[in-house]
């Protein structure tokens, strides 16, 4: 079943910006990683791979209470320190 909703959440603290999306449809893929009418590609794999090369992380699976499909992505903010001179 294709979702009905999708909820996006951007969160941010003074280390990191998290960014969900969950759904409501028919959750993750079975255990050959793909669903029926799945569109090869490499979709999580690059939303991983960029969250990586930025020091952070994503993560997939089922949404609240077990339905649906969620994606987390954490990613640090990169820290400068900028020094005024006199």
């Amino acid at each position: 079943m294709p979702p009905r909703s999708v909820h996006v959440r951007l969160a941010y603290g003074a280390d990191a910006l998290e960014i969900t999306v969950s759904d409501d449809g028919r959750g993750p893929a079975g255990p050959t990683g793909r669903t029926p009418d799945a569109v090869p590609g490499h979709g999580l794999a690059g939303i991983r791979e960029r969250a990586a090369a930025h020091g952070g992380t994503a993560r997939t699976g089922p949404g609240p209470d077990g339905l649906g499909f969620r994606l987390a992505v954490r990613l640090p903010f990169a820290h400068s320190r900028t020094e005024v001179g006199s």
